[in-house]
């Protein structure tokens, strides 16, 4: 009974691209359906269906095309062993899919010559589970390969560039000789994950740990930019500290961030008079005469903040996406100094040596420090979840903010503590929604707690989404909704459990990808600039899922080219053009794309709104 009623959704679904909208709203759009027996629809695949439950996060593209790693089963498909043809990573459309990687085929571009992606002892990791897909729809995939010349190993594994249209590209293969060395080679494994920093022309920066060729202890570890052309090093452990003499310094494996050209990476120092506390810095290419420069070190004073230091252990964060087009960095950071303990933490921006403060602990938080609410009444800014901010191309900064008690004390839990709040470009504090209101266009719901699962997006159009736990105590009801709002529309649902428009049975499960979706040029990998959102949808009680987008674009604005909402079109405006060159970050004829059209529009503009 139930495969012939999930036959029924499957056919009903595949039948018709376009689901149901929300009562006012924009519709979604299913793009792929995983029930075991609605077919896949893939080129070149006759008869097979998605596998249910085993689709890894998709990514979306400007344009809409959606990206995913997905098993399949039926004829001819064959999961285990050597033949195990199964796992497929896809990009496009329904009816438009084309196939990135697949097991037991070809490697993309046929490079290495002959090589085919396989994995015997784990053929469901053959191809490596990443969001990696760069706004212009270009997508990294990366796996084990078996043919001619490969040795499981040592150089069994590689990383591709497929871009939108053009022939794949391999970045690296393990074993590959290191850049700037002397014979120095690159670890066996040299597949990717989520989370490394891709840009738009399909480039990742990573740390590695080399053997081989001019190798010792001294030197064994380096950063290294891969690309298409020749690859380059960045820096390796032992090189000299830059701006430091008698220092030398070793890159992190960690907080690596690179957009376009721009890269911003952490490093640990190592010579006299250094200890815990001063031996992380922090490095960038953007405005360094030559290689890099040291922009932040733990210890050091703050420019421009008398009295302010960064502490000096721990005291460095960062969210999503925060190296912007510009070369602006935004971070967390723990203050020492003149810093009390009801304010020493802050939210900052560094920018070519200037730093900014966009919130600090002990801000006011409107609509809770001055709230009626003995819940709120008097509470102050505490600090973000860095799993949960951004700043996006525009300048405006969303995120998941935690307050405290006036006193600076933790608020004990159940009692409410938790926030999803915006900072404009010109500096306005939006409070959006907290713990106990209620949910616009749900009566008798209200928001549980919003740490930890929000997934907070945003995009340069103004639009922010999140996902919430929402709760009707009168009814017993609970479950997760996904929210967006801009500041012309408000807080709205985008959908909620319980709805049936993605399986056609009550959903149970809405997954939203946030700090994993850190990839292309400062775009969101699941919610791009221009407004095109993906999530995975399920109702695991009856094995369904799907995979669905939405365009969320805010009303026309008066002045579209007023990026930092100031009332005017000036050389802010300009800037945030030439900033954002080349990628959706200032699209304003809506082709995807930063140009010489859209430049004519913020001159044509200039001047007052």
């Amino acid at each position: 009974m139930l495969t012939t009623r999930q036959f029924t959704v499957g056919a009903f679904l595949s039948a018709s691209i376009t689901a149901a909208a929300l009562a006012g709203g924009p519709a979604w759009e299913i793009m792929a359906v995983a029930d075991g027996v609605s077919p896949a629809s893939l080129p070149g695949i006759k008869g097979a269906v998605w596998v249910p439950n085993q689709w890894n996060n998709p990514t979306i593209d400007s344009n809409g095309n959606v990206s995913f790693r997905g098993q399949l089963a039926g004829p001819g498909i064959t999961a285990t062993g050597a033949t195990a043809n199964h796992l497929v990573q896809v990009r496009g459309v329904p009816g438009a899919w084309t196939i990135v990687a697949r097991n037991n085929s070809g490697v993309p571009g046929d490079t290495p010559v002959g090589a085919i992606i396989s994995r015997t002892a784990s053929p469901n990791n053959s191809i490596v589970s990443a969001n990696n897909m760069t706004s212009g729809g270009g997508v990294i995939a990366s796996g084990y390969m078996t043919g001619p010349g490969i040795t499981a190993g040592t150089n069994d594994t590689a990383t591709w560039f497929v871009p939108a249209s053009g022939a794949p590209v391999l970045l690296v293969q393990g074993r590959d000789a290191c850049p700037g060395t002397a014979g120095a080679l690159l670890p066996a494994n040299m597949t990717i994950s989520s989370g490394l920093r891709v840009n738009d022309a399909g480039e990742f920066i990573s740390t590695q740990t080399l053997t081989g060729g001019d190798t010792v202890t001294a030197n064994n570890t380096a950063l290294v930019l891969f690309r298409s052309g020749p690859d380059q090093l960045i820096m390796r452990k032992g090189d000299p500290a830059p701006g430091l003499a008698g220092l030398t310094v070793t890159p992190g494996s960690f907080s690596q961030y690179l957009n376009g050209s721009n890269m911003s990476f952490q490093g640990t120092l190592v010579g006299a008079g250094i200890s815990t506390a001063n031996d992380t810095a922090y490095y960038t290419n953007v405005g360094a005469a030559s290689g890099v420069r040291m922009w932040a070190r733990e210890g050091e004073p703050i420019p421009g903040f008398k009295g302010l230091t960064f502490a000096n252990t721990s005291s460095f964060s960062f969210g999503q996406r925060p190296l912007s087009a510009d070369g602006t960095i935004t971070f967390v950071a723990t203050l020492g100094g003149s810093a009390t303990p009801l304010n020493n933490t802050a939210v900052m921006t560094e920018n070519n040596g200037t730093f900014t403060i966009l919130m600090r602990k002990g801000d006011a938080i409107p609509g809770i420090t001055d709230s009626t609410d003995p819940n709120f009444a008097g509470k102050i800014f505490s600090t973000p979840s860095t799993t949960n901010m951004v700043r996006t191309s525009s300048g405006m900064f969303a995120f998941e903010g935690i307050f405290i008690n006036p006193d600076g004390t933790s608020i004990s839990s159940p009692a409410p503590s938790t926030y999803i709040g915006v900072r404009k470009a010109d500096g306005t504090l939006i409070t959006v929604c907290k713990q106990l209101d209620p949910v616009p266009g749900l009566e008798g719901f209200t928001f549980d707690g919003l740490a930890g699962s929000t997934s907070l997006c945003a995009a340069a159009n103004g639009v922010i989404v999140f996902t919430a736990s929402v709760t009707n105590l009168a009814a017993g009801s609970f479950g997760p909704a996904l929210m967006a709002w801009d500041e012309a529309n408000g807080l709205r649902v985008l959908a909620k459990f319980g709805d049936t428009t993605f399986t056609g049975t009550p959903c149970n499960q809405i997954t939203l990808i946030g700090s994993t979706g850190n990839n292309g040029n400062g775009s969101g990998a699941g919610f791009t600039d221009n407004g095109w959102l993906v999530v995975r949808v399920a109702d695991s009680t009856s094995g369904l899922y799907a995979i669905a987008r939405i365009r969320l674009e805010p009303p026309a604005s008066n002045c579209p080219a007023d990026f930092n909402n100031d009332g005017a079109v000036d050389a802010g405006d300009l800037a945030q053009v030439l900033s954002a060159w080349g990628t959706s970050g200032a699209d304003l004829d809506g082709d995807g794309d930063t140009g010489a059209s859209d430049l004519a529009v913020v001159l044509s503009s200039w001047g007052d709104c």
